[in-house]
C-alpha cells in the first residue's frame, strides 16, 4: 500500500504543478515537462519518508518474487554436487 500511496502523492503533486501553470497560462508542451520536473523535485523534498517505505515494500516484493529462483538455484546446485560426488574423476 506504500507503494500506491507513494505514487498517488506524486501524480497529486504532478496535477497540482500542471493545474497552476495553466492558470498562468502556460498552454504547451513545456508545461507539461516542467510541471514534471518541478513535482519530481517537489516529491523528493517533502515525501522522503513515504519514498522509503515505498522503497522498503518495492524490495520485499521482488524478493519475495525471486524466492522460487533462489530456490531452483538451490536444487539445481544440488542436483550438480550430487552429480560430481558420484563421479569424482570424470571431467567436463
Amino acid at each position: 500500500m506504500d507503494v500506491v500511496a507513494y505514487w498517488g502523492a506524486r501524480t497529486g503533486l504532478f496535477l497540482a504543478v500542471v493545474g497552476a501553470l495553466w492558470l498562468v497560462g502556460w498552454r504547451d508542451m513545456m508545461a507539461f515537462l516542467a510541471a514534471f520536473v518541478v513535482a519530481w523535485l517537489v516529491s523528493y523534498l517533502v515525501l522522503p519518508g513515504m519514498r522509503v517505505k515505498a522503497q522498503a515494500q518495492m524490495d520485499r516484493w521482488i524478493s519475495r518474487s525471486e524466492k522460487g529462483l533462489r530456490d531452483a538455484d538451490a536444487e539445481e546446485d544440488a542436483e550438480i554436487g550430487a552429480a560430481d560426488e558420484a563421479h569424482p574423476h570424470e571431467s567436463r
